[in-house]
């Protein structure tokens, strides 16, 4: 997405856009001679690339951007980005005008360690001596646009803008500019920013489609006529309020409704703004897509947690893990993504970007965002209702170490050109190490950061005795995005897409406390449409595929000190939870009568030893077992 947020001065010539652009730039070349910067930075400041030159490990520019911008990063340099100015060329305001800005910016308003990164765009009416703030910018997790009406600086000869970026003397993160214009507004000229309606929906039901508009004239925008078209045009004129330099979301009021399953493509244009033609047609285009499904199945929300034994903030990750896997144990699927650590998987970190440690991406829909029990309860909300097009299932099966991954995937519409991809991620639990490598730091010890699950009671570092790992991603069969080819490029409704992966389990493994998570992806956009568990065959128990699904169990807090919840689906039927320790000798045992349904299920551990142990759930010569520690 590059976004084109003026036309070029060809067109404003031709009587179709603006009436004057004194500065239009998108670093395409680099930076222009015209324009200056500076710096007490050792890297030298602003610099030109594309997202993936300017990012660094833990702060990554967003790719919505795809090609070169102006880019500070101070988590590269970790140097003193306290004044880094990109300066603009001088402009002549002296003509009467309601001049105003628009530019791309990149900005996150990031903390770290107590220090806070300000982003601030500024000008200067005597050639950059002097500066004075004309937004101080927010924090925003992606590309935005940003107007500035310049028009009280009308009447000056010497008008420059810059951006500053001050780190506050920490190690921050940075900022990005882009496509940077100056331009005199025409009366009523509406911008389509962006189309969307819902991406799948079931047949017969309505669907709102919603434009983002900017105000690039200068007249408030009352009404705008919008059409959308699928073969058949459908025009309304809709009443709005935006002001001049101002957005909104406008919703068209014929809804989107088909009656079969199909893929259907949406044009549309704005055609008149405040009952006249616009004044810059160019810009009033877009389009959108709909899936329309004949059902729709159940819809699983994977969080993928970017962690390492190294963060001292990172047990907070894992104490959400274990809450929304023992709240929400048949739709959530978590995933711990370890980066600097024993348990690196480097094609799973770099794949997953995070900015920093702990952070987050959602269904690699909503990227790098942030670590705690509440968001992850929020996020999970906001996205297990929705409406998806593919249900996905299978089977394992091991021969030796060998264990193969039959991936089945239902799709529930007629795609003519699909674009998706099957995968299986290995995730392993009860991970223990004797290395230093798994000391965990805990910036939670000695409560000197409140309560965190028990952790606010261990030491920093919490010694690799004491510490288990779960949710540890150990492979990426298909890689990151997904296996090529995995999928047929056209689909009917009702159609099953099989796919078979192949892993070998190493020797430093326990295949008992391992699963795949079978996921299909969009391959156009990166997303994780749906995913499922599946279960590897147990080892040493000689239990079937069957008898692992039969009793899944998670535990929390994990570590645990006076209590311990256990979570499991009953299938009806006398169950035993019992706790060993690593010598085998049982140390609890409690028995339960005719369960079903879901169970959680307190024991108290306020006895036991501080430690490694065994938690086993048994029903009728089926069991599943899970490493848990005590401190």
């Amino acid at each position: 997405m590059k976004k084109q947020l003026l036309i070029l001065s060809s067109l404003a010539i031709a009587g179709n856009s603006f009436s004057q652009v004194l500065l239009n730039e998108a670093f395409e070349s680099g930076l222009p001679g015209t324009w200056s910067k500076t710096t007490l930075a050792t890297d030298g400041g602003w610099k030109n690339g594309a997202a993936a030159a300017l990012s660094s490990s833990n702060y990554a520019f967003s790719t919505t951007n795809a090609t070169k911008f102006m880019g500070t990063n101070d988590d590269a340099c970790n140097c003193n980005k306290s004044a880094d100015r990109l300066i603009s060329p001088s402009m002549d305001f002296t003509s009467p005008g309601n001049y105003r800005l628009s530019a791309d910016l990149y900005f996150q308003k990031g903390t770290y360690q107590g220090k806070t990164e300000v982003g601030t765009i500024e000008i200067s009416t005597d050639g950059g001596a002097t500066w004075t703030v004309l937004r101080n910018l927010t924090a925003v997790e992606d590309w935005r646009v940003e107007s500035v009406d310049l028009s009280t600086y009308a009447g000056n000869s010497d008008v420059k803008i810059s951006f500053l970026y001050n780190d506050g003397t920490g190690w921050l993160f940075g900022m990005g500019v882009d496509n940077v214009t100056v331009f005199i507004p025409q009366p009523d000229d509406a911008k389509l920013v962006s189309t969307s309606v819902n991406r799948y929906s079931l047949i017969n039901n309505n669907n709102t489609l919603s434009l983002n508009v900017n105000n690039n004239g200068s007249n408030a925008i009352t009404s705008l006529e919008v059409s959308w078209n699928d073969g058949t045009a459908h025009t309304a004129t809709i009443p709005v309020n935006i002001a001049a330099g101002a957005s909104a979301n406008v919703n068209h009021t014929t809804p989107v409704n088909y009656p079969t399953a199909n893929t259907y493509d949406i044009d549309v244009v704005i055609s008149q703004v405040n009952g006249n033609a616009d004044s810059n047609p160019s810009d009033n285009t877009g389009s959108t897509i709909i899936t329309t499904l004949s059902q729709s199945p159940v819809k699983k929300v994977i969080i993928e947690e970017g962690t390492g034994t190294w963060c001292g903030w990172c047990p907070r990750g894992a104490v959400a893990m274990d809450y929304m896997e023992a709240t929400y144990p048949d739709r959530f699927i978590g995933i711990a993504v370890h980066n600097g650590d024993p348990m690196t998987v480097s094609a799973y970190d770099n794949g997953a970007s995070f900015g920093g440690y702990p952070s987050a991406n959602v269904d690699r829909s909503m990227l790098d965002v942030g670590v705690s029990q509440a968001s992850f309860v929020s996020y999970y909300n906001a996205r297990k209702d929705l409406v998806v097009p593919v249900a996905v299932a299978g089977t394992a099966t091991a021969s030796g170490s060998a264990v193969t991954v039959d991936v089945n995937a239902t799709f529930y519409s007629n795609f003519p050109s699909a674009n998706y991809r099957l995968g299986v991620i290995v995730v392993e639990d009860g991970v223990t190490g004797t290395g230093s490598g798994y000391n965990q730091v805990n910036y939670y010890a000695n409560n000197a950061n409140g309560a965190m699950g028990g952790y606010e009671s261990l030491p920093s570092p919490v010694p690799a005795a004491q510490m288990v790992y779960n949710h540890v991603g150990r492979a990426l069969l298909g890689g990151y995005n997904g296996q090529s080819g995995s999928v047929p490029t056209s689909i009917t409704d009702g159609q099953v897409v099989n796919y078979s992966f192949t892993y070998n389990v190493p020797s430093t493994s326990n295949i008992n406390n391992m699963h795949g998570v079978a996921v299909v992806i969009d391959n156009a956009t990166g997303e994780i449409i749906n995913a499922n568990k599946i279960d590897f065959p147990a080892g040493n128990s000689g239990l079937s595929v069957k008898d692992v699904e039969t009793i899944d169990m998670t535990v929390f807090p994990n570590p645990a000190s006076e209590k311990l919840n256990v979570g499991f689906e009953a299938k009806g039927g006398n169950y035993t939870i019992e706790i060993t320790d690593l010598q085998g000798r049982i140390v609890v045992s409690e028995a339960f009568t005719n369960l079903s349904g879901a169970q959680s299920i307190e024991l108290n551990t306020s006895a036991l030893k501080t430690g490694n142990y065994l938690i086993s759930v048994a029903q009728e010569g089926a069991s599943f077992t899970k490493m848990i520690a005590i401190k």
